[in-house]
């Protein structure tokens, strides 16, 4: 599994539970209608320094693939961000609904997406930060924001084409 599997997968998850999108920060892009949800990639790929688990498969007649597997870690920051507004069914307190949605979030990760099977592998979060403000100032107003990191285990695998050597040449001098 890549890094950007998993991470396709987690965010997946996330927007089926909370129900709506979950867009990458840092974007040009205009800004979504309240409330939204936002992601940033904080540690692609942390490894435990293991040398991994290298074997040779063969994909076809004489055509083979050499695997390399590791165990391996990353970190996602998600923020979920509202702001207070009058609406059709009355007036939203953007506090409260950031706070609300970054708690349905925060259990989801600690619920039902805490180990994640997909058909790369499966995901494993290994931790998940307290909630915590993330407010910030617009000109004349806030944006409530609430939010958390999450670090989460996968196998990572990497692959490409090799060959078999069937016969070395002892007589072939490779210091001339």
């Amino acid at each position: 599994m890549t890094f950007t599997q998993a991470r396709n997968a987690i965010v997946s998850g996330l927007e089926a539970h909370i129900g709506f999108p979950v867009s990458l920060s840092d974007q040009i892009a205009d800004q979504p209608d309240y409330p939204y949800c936002y992601y940033s990639v904080l540690a692609s790929r942390i490894t435990n320094r293991a040398f991994g688990l290298r074997e040779v498969l063969e994909t076809g007649e004489d055509a083979y693939t050499l695997r390399r597997t590791e165990p391996a870690a990353a970190t996602l920051s998600f923020t979920f961000c509202s702001q207070n507004r009058e609406t059709e069914d009355g007036y939203i307190f953007g506090e409260d609904e950031a706070l609300e949605l970054s708690e349905k979030a925060h259990g989801f990760f600690l619920l039902n997406g805490h180990n994640i099977h997909t058909e790369f592998g499966d995901i494993v979060i290994s931790n998940v930060s307290s909630v915590g403000s993330r407010t910030g100032f617009v000109v004349e107003d806030a944006i409530r924001r609430y939010g958390f990191d999450v670090r989460f285990s996968y196998v990572r695998t990497d692959e490409k084409p090799t060959e078999i050597i069937e016969k070395v040449n002892p007589k072939r001098n490779f210091h001339s």
